[in-house]
């Protein structure tokens, strides 16, 4: 146990439940595995391997400052080249240096350790005080080793009317779940610009988006935006095949589009009620395809103008791009010559290696269709960059508000690409709750941290700056795992799982880096099980806090709901999120019956119980509304009670309130329902009023009304 506390895994947990799980041998085991420890040989040996490593090293992979602090690096050397005068160069990200030199002997002494019976120490070397954020190199020539210096600014970014205290307002939105008169049959980029215009004149400040990362291309059916491919890149199913450059002039796509076949399925997915992954990327594809052919034949007669624009995105995205369409182009290739669709894991052996020679055969025969996936992301990032246009235009503050999944999927490119950084044998959860009571196993790999620090944390890095570009506001799911994940081993329940450390000051600091270059802030979803003291670190980075009306509660006290001002300044108030049932279906106490109907509840009893939890919330949030003088005139009316729930965030001294669009207009069937996969369609169902309608509906106007009245107009 010594060894897995020293590798990061923590002693127990308190559960959802109030149970006390202290960390059991097996779990311990499995964990250290994972984390490539050997969990036969000696844990003593490994143990002190481990507390070596650090002396063994003048310097760490990388290390991070706080910009305007004190800066100072351990350096570690035997006590024998204590004496010798060692340079130093510090080259800046801008391309400028800084050098010295020291005696290692006549710095400050931090620590002492024996190694194979040689002394060898830590020493604090002081570096300028003046150093500009960004990712520097610090190198000791004449070890022939170096580090990358991570210097941070002390908060992460914030708008300018939001430090001064403006408060303002925005809406969410599941992207695929808009329904109009002109989209195929799935919410699109166009979608979004026109909504971000509506929202914008409004007076929203923002739009809150479900995560837009790439899915599956060869497994469309698997919708669920929180187990994407791949979380660098966005989700092609997005774009808006109409508005892409060349449409017009194609006659071939005309020619496909003008087929009867092809309007009855264009037809078909638009009047589906839940979204037809399937058929929605089948016609898009198709149409895609033919846009692309087009683009390379103009492509090979001018070499100018969107040709220089696409070999400009194709060289920015570098390996990361490269790797994905390569993945995503062999995945497609695998599913037509085999009929299948199985993970890379079960590949052919020398398919599996994206750095291998076996793939050199696949890259030169199918470079065409590489290139059609490089052509995918480089319209989806211009859509998405134009619909961000439109949110400023119309006056947003803030803009589009993106969301940063936890993970990625096992099967996924991301996977795929970067292997050595996944730990293996185990995936990422959640540990038991009333909910769930034998935990959730969300099938996600998680990062190795070791080897996640050995990489100077660049993968971490490229993820945020991916995920800010062109965003106002970053979300991140499960923020917890900032500082700490569970990570559940193959082969085990939820409830057998066990929490793994991360190193947050150095991930909390990278954000900070990230939110202040992209000019993007940024809100923790810090829902769940919180560590101790944890929304407190992330205030003092400059994280949003992610507040719940329907949990923002005296639970030491009385139970009772928390007032309007007793929300924090630094935070996001919203309702209800897409994980929970939609506020109409809360209200009538549906979803109680809806997980009874999916077998959810192990027995009566847990399903007595919840039901006299929700009478008792809806008492309190009547008495809530009626202390704030917001009580509608009849409280069984699902709407009247949800526009007043509305007004009390709109009231909240929290710096944003977000609407879900659902609550708005009504939905009641839920978006998603965790702990379910096959039960119940989540991640597919349509909004019931098309877009073109929302911004007439007298709700909406309300809406606007109540947030303007609330001094929550977007500054």
């Amino acid at each position: 146990m010594r060894l897995a506390g020293a590798a990061g895994i923590e002693g127990g947990y308190w559960d959802g439940l109030g149970i006390r799980r202290d960390l059991q041998e097996p779990t311990a085991a499995a964990l250290l595995g994972s984390l490539e420890f050997n969990a036969t040989a000696d844990a003593d040996t490994q143990h002190r391997a481990l507390a070596d490593a650090e002396f063994l090293k003048p310097l760490p992979p990388s290390l991070v400052l706080h910009q305007g602090a004190p800066a100072t690096v351990m350096v570690a050397l035997p006590l024998a080249q204590c004496e010798t005068r060692t340079a130093w160069v510090l080259t800046l990200e801008s391309g400028g240096q800084r050098s010295g030199e020291f005696i290692p002997a006549q710095l400050p002494q931090a620590e002492l350790r024996e190694i194979e019976g040689q002394q060898h120490a830590r020493f604090s070397l002081a570096l300028p005080e003046d150093l500009p954020a960004g990712y520097h190199r610090l190198s000791l020539p004449s070890h022939g080793c170096g580090a990358t210096l991570i210097v941070a600014p002390t908060r992460c970014y914030l708008p300018e009317p939001l430090q001064r205290g403006a408060r303002c307002w925005g809406l969410a939105v599941q992207l695929y779940a808009l329904r109009s008169s002109r989209n195929w049959g799935i919410g699109d980029f166009g979608d979004l610009a026109r909504l971000a215009t509506a929202a914008g004149n409004a007076g929203a400040a923002f739009i809150g988006l479900n995560p837009l990362h790439a899915r599956h291309l060869a497994c469309p059916e698997e919708a669920s935006p929180y187990a994407p491919s791949s979380r660098l890149f966005l989700d092609c199913v997005y774009i808006d095949v109409e508005a892409v450059d060349g449409l017009a002039a194609c006659a071939q796509a005309h020619a496909a589009m003008a087929e009867p076949e092809f309007q009855t399925r264009l037809a078909a997915a638009r009047n589906e009620k839940l979204v037809d992954y399937v058929a929605v990327t089948s016609l898009k594809l198709r149409i895609l395809e033919c846009l692309f052919r087009d683009f390379q034949k103009q492509a090979a007669i001018s070499a100018d103008g969107a040709a220089a624009e696409f070999r400009a995105f194709r060289k920015s995205g570098g390996l990361a791009l490269a790797r994905f369409a390569e993945f995503e182009a062999l995945r497609l290739h695998l599913r037509e010559t085999t009929g299948g669709n199985t993970g890379w894991h079960e590949w052919p052996a020398e398919l599996r290696d994206p750095s291998g020679s076996g793939l050199d055969m696949f890259r030169t025969a199918a470079s065409e269709r590489i290139d059609f996936q490089i052509y995918l992301q480089w319209h989806a990032a211009k859509q998405f960059r134009m619909a961000a246009e439109a949110a400023r235009s119309a006056g947003m503050s803030i803009g589009l508000y993106r969301d940063l999944a936890v993970g990625a999927a096992a099967d996924s490119a991301e996977h795929w690409s970067e292997q050595p950084l996944f730990a293996r044998g185990a995936s990422v959860g959640a540990p038991p709750d009333m909910l769930n009571r034998q935990g959730q196993n969300w099938g996600l790999p998680p990062w190795n941290p070791r080897m996640l620090a050995q990489m100077e944390y660049a993968p971490f890095r490229r993820l945020l700056a991916a995920n800010m570009r062109d965003a106002g506001a970053l979300r991140i799911d499960h923020v917890m795992g900032l500082m700490r994940l569970f990570w559940i081993p193959q082969g085990m329940s939820g409830a057998d799982g066990g929490y793994v450390r991360t190193p947050f000051d150095e991930l909390a600091a990278i954000v900070a880096l990230e939110s202040q270059r992209n000019r993007c802030m940024v809100v923790g979803e810090d829902l769940g099980s919180v560590p101790d003291g944890l929304r407190e670190r992330l205030r003092g980075w400059g994280f949003l806090s992610y507040r719940v009306l329907v949990y923002e509660r005296h639970w030491q006290e009385d139970g009772r709901f928390c007032l309007p001002e007793e929300y924090p300044q630094q935070s996001l108030a919203t309702v209800a999120t897409h994980d929970m049932p939609t506020m109409t279906e809360y209200w009538l106490g549906q979803d109680i019956a809806r997980r009874a109907q999916l077998g959810l509840y192990p027995g009566q009893q847990q399903r007595d119980e919840d039901a006299s939890r929700r009478e008792a919330e809806r008492q309190g949030m009547v008495r809530l509304l009626g202390q704030l003088h917001l009580s509608p005139p009849d409280p069984s009316v699902a709407a009247d009670i949800i526009d007043a729930l509305h007004a009390v965030i709109a009231g909240a001294t929290s710096m944003l309130a977000l609407v879900q669009l659902d609550d708005l207009v009504g939905e009641i069937e839920p978006i998603n329902i965790p702990g379910t996969h096959r039960e119940y369609p989540n991640w597919r169902r349509k909004l019931s009023v098309p877009l073109e309608e929302i911004f007439g509906d007298k709700r909406w106007l309300h809406l606007a009304a109540t947030m303007r009245a609330a001094g929550r107009d977007a500054p």
